[in-house]
């Protein structure tokens, strides 16, 4: 048994993972006739349930990225204020 189960602790692999996506829908539609097929609805289900995970986690991502600039942030400030006191 393989583990498929990907890593979505970077924006590249988020990115990646809606490019799968992305790819998977329109080939699936670049039919010349599209025909439902039994599941589509549960498919649909789960990919939609996966685009909120990757919301989620991009927004996960974002906030991680906000404090590490903030802590930056105040690193510089605290430095500036160690050299205006020389």
């Amino acid at each position: 048994m393989t583990n498929n189960i990907q890593d979505f602790s970077s924006r590249e692999a988020l990115l990646s993972a809606n490019s799968a996506l992305i790819g998977q829908l329109q080939a699936r539609l670049k039919a010349k006739r599209f025909r439902p097929q039994e599941g589509d609805s549960v498919k649909i289900g789960y990919t939609r349930a996966l685009i909120q995970a990757l919301i989620t986690q991009n927004a996960i991502l974002k906030d991680v990225e906000l404090d590490d600039l903030m802590k930056e942030i105040e690193e510089l400030k605290e430095l500036m204020k160690c050299k205006s006191r020389e």
